[in-house]
C-alpha cells in the first residue's frame, strides 16, 4: 500500500536529511524543504557540512559560520566544520582551552586527527546530534527543526552509518555511549527523517534505487517522500502539437524538447515502478527563474503543493 504523507505528521519530526547523487538539485531542496517549514511557523536550523558554503550562497545570507546565523522570518544556517566540532567536543572533556591549545594545535597532533578514518563523519554527525538533543545548546538556540543537506550518496552514507561503525568497534566508554545516542536518533522514526533527491535520468534514478536500499538495510533509517527535481513540463497544449504535426514543421529545438519531456517521464515511470509503496513527489523544472534564491522558494511551494494534494486524493480513495 502507498504511504501518503500528510505535511502536519512530516512537520512533527525534529531532523530532516536531505541526500541524493550529485548535481540533481539537493540543496536547493534541503532549502526549500527549510522554508517550507518556516512558512509553516517552525523555526527552522539548516545545517550545511564538509566545508560547503551552497546554502549559504544561494540564500544570500553573507557570511556563515559555525553559530547559527538568521537569514531570514524563522530561518537560519549554521556551517559545521570538523575542526570547531573537534574543538568544542575536546573542550566539554577536558575544559580548559589552554589544554586544548597546547596539545591539539601542535601540527603532529593535527596532521593525525585530520587524517583518522570516519573522525570528521562522527564529528559533523555528534554535532547535528546536540542541536537535536543536548539541553545545553537548546538554551543558547531553540529550533523546532533541523535541516541537513548532507553530502552526496557515497559520503552521505558514511555520515549516516558511522556511529554503528563506532558502537561495533567501541564497546564501553563515553565514545560508545555517544555513538549510541547518536544511532537512537536517526534510527528514531518519530524524530528523524531521510528525504532523497533524484532526477528523472538513468543515473540518478539507479542511484536513488541503491541509496534507499543502503538507508533501509545499512543505516536502518526512515524514508520519507522522495524527491523527483526538474520533471519537464509539457508546455504544449494538445491542440497546438496537433497543429504542429499538421503543418510538418521541423524544429530542433523543438525535437530537442520532445526528447527530454519522453525521456523525463519515462524515468518518472520507472521510479514510480520501483518505489510503488513510497510516495513520490514531482517537481517541476524551474526554468523561468534564473537566480537560485527564487528556484528554492518555488520549489517549496511545489513541495507543500503536491503533498496536500497527494493526501487529499488518498483520502478521496
Amino acid at each position: 500500500m502507498k504511504v501518503a504523507w500528510e505535511l502536519s505528521a512530516l512537520l512533527k519530526r525534529k531532523l530532516w536529511i536531505v541526500t541524493g547523487k550529485g548535481g540533481v538539485g539537493k540543496t536547493s531542496l534541503a532549502a526549500a524543504l527549510g522554508m517550507m517549514a518556516a512558512s509553516e511557523g517552525l523555526k527552522v536550523l539548516l545545517v550545511e557540512t564538509h566545508g560547503l558554503t551552497h546554502l549559504a550562497d544561494l540564500l544570500e545570507a553573507g557570511e556563515v559560520g559555525y553559530k547559527p546565523e538568521k537569514v531570514r522570518k524563522d530561518l537560519s544556517i549554521i556551517q559545521i566544520q570538523p575542526e570547531d566540532a573537534f574543538r568544542e567536543y575536546v573542550l566539554q572533556q577536558v575544559k580548559f582551552s589552554f589544554i586544548y591549545n597546547s596539545v591539539f594545535n601542535n601540527k603532529y597532533v593535527r596532521h593525525f586527527v585530520e587524517g583518522a578514518p570516519g573522525l570528521t563523519e562522527l564529528l559533523t554527525i555528534g554535532k547535528i546530534w546536540a542541536l537535536v538533543e543536548e539541553k545545553s545548546q537548546q538554551k543558547k538556540y531553540h529550533f523546532d527543526l533541523i535541516v541537513v543537506d548532507a553530502p552526496s550518496t557515497g559520503h552521505g552514507l558514511s555520515l549516516l552509518t558511522i556511529a554503528q561503525v563506532v558502537v561495533d568497534a567501541v564497546r564501553v566508554g563515553p565514545l560508545h555511549t555517544k555513538a549510541k545516542a547518536i544511532l537512537d536518533l536517526l534510527r528514531n522514526p518519530q524524530k528523524t527523517l531521510v528525504w532523497l533527491a533524484t532526477l528523472a535520468e538513468e543515473m540518478p534514478v539507479n542511484e536513488a534505487v541503491e541509496m534507499e536500499a543502503k538507508l533501509e538495510n545499512e543505516a536502518k533509517m526512515e524514508l520519507g517522500p522522495i524527491l523527483l527535481n526538474a520533471v519537464w513540463p509539457e508546455i504544449l497544449s494538445e491542440a497546438s502539437r496537433a497543429e504542429i504535426a499538421d503543418a510538418g514543421i521541423k524544429n530542433d529545438m523543438l525535437r530537442s524538447y520532445r526528447h527530454r519531456l519522453e525521456q523525463s517521464r519515462h524515468y518518472s515511470e520507472k521510479l514510480q515502478e520501483r518505489f510503488f509503496e513510497k510516495q513520490i513527489l514531482e517537481l517541476p523544472l524551474i526554468y523561468r527563474e534564473p537566480k537560485p534564491l527564487k528556484i528554492a522558494e518555488a520549489l517549496a511551494q511545489a513541495i507543500k503543493k503536491d503533498l496536500i494534494d497527494k493526501a487529499r486524493h488518498a483520502v478521496n480513495q
